[in-house]
């Protein structure tokens, strides 16, 4: 006889937490998790929830390209999974709405992804990360803790991709610019590689990755960037070589404006186990 599968209740994870918050409509955590890879069976949850994968390395079965940096998930109440850290050390947030509460939001919102997604673009990556910052933040405040949370919600409110099958040269023009984008490259380039017209190639992308290739390609050379921060030891000034940008002060600027926080400060985040409040202050912001 097959065992029952695990359903979570509000807020559960394979995690203990290192701080939790109860706000109205949304439970805010950051975990250790605790279960090893192998030990993960397929489970589900009551609420709805996202989880950022800050430290370690998270797979997922989730809809969505694979992509370097934090990963950044969406699962609808009760959705069916098994996904875990590779290696044990891994830490993450986790965002939960109850199931009445989530359904109010669709409700209020008209849409909501009835799938598992990936979330990958920068505003979904900017807000998970700047509730990361905010909840381990000496004095959080709460009306911001819940701003914040329903910042993210949003993202899964509208599903970010075409409903379309995208072409098979999009995964083509996507793959070299994972193999070259530390290199310059043109449209026309990618276009080639790809074996379309440039035109063709600069409105499909709009149409299946609501971005242009330009913007593509700095999105690569970001997560290469928050892949390096999390997972290597390189001084910041190699990483932003490393990825692509030609020097550090590019790399902050780039990284702060997509993803609200800097390449110290994700570094923090990422590899602490509580972050010591003091160091995650200490580089110049605007208030969440």
């Amino acid at each position: 006889m097959t065992a029952p599968r695990t359903a979570f209740t509000n807020g559960r994870f394979y995690g203990a937490p290192t701080i939790e918050r109860q706000l109205p409509g949304v439970r805010l955590a950051h975990l250790a998790a605790t279960m090893s890879a192998e030990r993960v069976e397929e489970h589900s949850h009551d609420d709805a929830h996202f989880v950022l994968a800050t430290h370690g390395r998270y797979l997922t079965t989730a809809w969505g390209p694979e992509t370097e940096g934090p990963v950044l998930v969406y699962n609808p109440p009760g959705v069916i999974h098994r996904d875990r850290f590779v290696d044990t050390g891994g830490y993450f947030l986790a965002v939960s709405f109850a199931a009445q509460d989530w359904r109010d939001l669709s409700a209020a919102a008209r849409t909501t992804a009835a799938d598992a997604l990936r979330l990958t673009g920068d505003s979904a990556r900017r807000a998970a990360l700047r509730l990361t910052r905010a909840l381990l933040s000496c004095d959080p405040e709460p009306l911001t803790l819940e701003g914040l949370g329903l910042e993210l919600a949003a993202q899964a409110m509208v599903q970010p991709f075409d409903s379309h099958r995208p072409p098979p040269w999009l995964a083509v023009a996507e793959t070299f610019l994972a193999d070259s984008f530390d290199q310059p490259i043109s449209v026309a380039d990618l276009a080639r590689a790809a074996g379309v017209h440039p035109v063709h190639l600069a409105r499909g992308y709009r149409r299946w990755m609501g971005a242009a290739p330009g913007r593509r390609l700095r999105t690569r050379r970001l997560e290469r960037a928050a892949d390096l921060l999390m997972h290597g030891r390189q001084p910041i000034s190699e990483i932003a070589l490393a990825a692509g940008f030609c020097d550090q002060s590019h790399l902050n600027r780039q990284f702060a404006r997509a993803y609200g926080v800097t390449p110290g400060e994700f570094a923090r985040l990422c590899g602490r186990r509580q972050p010591d409040v003091s160091t995650v202050q200490d580089e110049a912001f605007a208030p969440a």
